[in-house]
Parts: structure tokens; sequence; C-alpha cells
């Protein structure tokens, strides 16, 4: 299934996306998240929702491990996204999702 996002030029004024790293990052999270409710490994998933490791988004985007850490975590003192972690993943939300998706 092919989905696309949208991207309003706001975006590049907002500090959270001040860095390449980091806009590369939230694209990433943005196409990989959920496109509908569904369940992964046994875990619910809502529309918006991924799960991943910082290592997989590492490889996924190219960035350091440091990047994706630092870009992750500004990303949600911004309120862009939550997640919560454990030892085996990191389910991401992606805030106002919808918002997002065309």
């Amino acid at each position: 299934m092919c989905e696309n996002i949208k991207l309003n030029s706001e975006i590049l004024g907002r500090r959270e996306y001040l860095t390449a790293a980091r806009f590369k990052l939230f694209v990433t999270l943005l196409f990989l998240a959920s496109k509908e409710d569904c369940q992964v490994d046994g875990k619910s998933l809502k529309r918006g929702e991924l799960i991943t490791s910082i290592k997989a988004l590492s490889e996924q985007t190219s960035l350091t491990v440091k990047q994706v850490r630092l870009g992750l975590a500004a990303l949600k003192k911004a309120g862009a996204i939550t997640t919560c972690a454990s030892n085996l993943h990191t389910v991401v939300t992606i805030c106002n999702y919808d918002n997002y998706t065309i």
C-alpha cells in the first residue's frame, strides 16, 4: 500500500527540525508509522505508531546512534512524538499523525 505524507512549509521554521538529521529522522518515522490499527509481534499498534529500535533507525536513516538518540529526544521535547522503550524495542507514536497524511 502506498501512502503519501504532507509537510507544511512551517515545519522548516520549527526549532526541533533545525538539523538535517532531525528532519530526516522525523520524515522516516512518518513513513514507517502504521497506516492503520494493527497487530505486530503480538503488540497492538494504533495508526501513527511504530515498533523500532535506536539501532534500526540508525541503519534505516544512515544516521549515527547518537544522532538518532538526540533526534528522538528533541522531537519528544517538542511534542512531535512520544516514546515507550523496553529492553527489546521502542514504540514511537507520532503526535497528530493524521495532520501529516493525505
